[in-house]
């Protein structure tokens, strides 16, 4: 059955087409009786407004916020899911969206904190951002839930929070993922280095995941029964990462294998290259520039790729579906997990 329009229904109506526009959209006085019977053509006719058009002529701006960690030439990570974000509210200006994008210091959680307060300030009709520090995201989450705005998780999520959706990748299966590719290039007996960049890892929910998840796996099924050693570097500072590596690998010989659970996979080839170890395979996250260096030196062997940018872009447009158009919600979008090697770079880039 073709859709019914608002011109049909003031025709079997037997009034003009301002005078259902009127009573759709309940505008300026109509008599009861005639609003009456325009309705009930409408409900049994299963009238549907216009929703697009609508917010199309609406002169209210619709206001979003963001917030994520920023994206300096260190963390360049956070720079693709802003240009998504960036560019889907570019996309969607003509319905007067906008989004304020707020950035603290990604590993400053009283900076994270500050931001939240500057967010539930503005009180936007949506919010975007990634749960990395857990506490203090599950704060954040109920106050924006008491307020009723709706947030949209991106990079990971926390279950236990009544999110609007997520967009991003399994944390826990890139964790799996990881160890699987491990697992192919070790020998049974090798050791294996976990390590994580950053402090305070209990409270990093997207790390946490990604550790867990590759330590299960070889619970699991895994053939490799070597040890799966764990170490924090709570700074990307060179020295550190010098004096640390320095400490474990001369008093285990036997690691052949180093899991990054970040993007900051680089920093660890640079420490590999400089000292001219060779029969250790590297593995992390992100086809950043700078990783994307050492795996064509052959210092990085496998990158876990996982769509920032399409992240912060589908983030956006979910937020306007639902608050503009009133649009169900996939309430968890899984991204594919990219497996990216030295030769399939090449490839794709040709």
């Amino acid at each position: 059955m073709a859709k019914i329009r608002i011109k049909d229904i003031a025709e079997q109506a037997g009034v003009s087409v301002g005078t259902v526009d009127r009573v759709l959209h309940n505008r300026g006085e109509v008599a009861e009786e005639t609003k009456t019977k325009i309705l009930e053509i409408a409900k049994a006719n299963n009238y549907q407004p216009n929703l697009i058009a609508r917010a199309l002529t609406s002169k209210k701006r619709c206001v979003f916020a963001s917030l994520l960690p920023s994206p300096t030439e260190e963390d360049v990570f956070w720079q693709s899911p802003l240009d998504g974000i960036n560019n889907a509210t570019l996309e969607l200006e003509q319905f007067q969206l906008k989004v304020e994008n707020f950035f603290f210091e990604h590993y400053d959680k009283s900076d994270f904190i500050k931001k939240t307060e500057k967010i539930l300030e503005l009180q936007p009709e949506g919010v975007i951002f990634p749960p990395i520090y857990k506490n203090e995201s599950k704060e954040f989450a109920t106050k924006l839930e008491k307020l009723g705005i709706p947030f949209v998780f991106l990079e990971s999520k926390i279950e236990t929070c009544n999110y609007l959706a997520y967009v991003g990748s399994d944390g826990y299966h890139g964790g799996r993922v990881a160890a699987n590719l491990i697992d192919f290039g070790v020998a049974d007996n090798d050791d294996i280095l976990v390590l994580n960049l950053a402090k305070d890892l209990e409270n990093i929910h997207h790390l946490k995941q990604r550790t867990q998840g590759f330590l299960d796996y070889f619970m699991d099924y895994g053939k490799n029964q070597g040890s799966k050693i764990t170490m924090e570097i709570p700074s990307t500072n060179s020295m550190e990462i010098q004096e640390k590596l320095d400490s474990i690998l001369s008093s285990n010989n036997n690691i052949k294998a180093i899991f990054v659970t970040g993007s900051k996979v680089y920093k660890i080839a640079q420490y590999l290259i400089k000292n001219q170890i060779k029969n250790i395979s590297l593995i992390g996250f992100d086809p950043i520039d700078q990783n994307i260096k050492y795996l064509n030196q052959g210092a990085i062997n496998f990158l876990i790729g996982q769509h920032p940018y399409q992240q912060g872009f589908k983030s956006v447009k979910t937020l306007f579906e639902h608050v503009l158009l009133n649009h169900d919600i996939v309430k968890d979008e899984i991204l594919p997990a990219d497996i990216i090697t030295k030769e399939s770079y090449q490839l794709n880039k040709a």
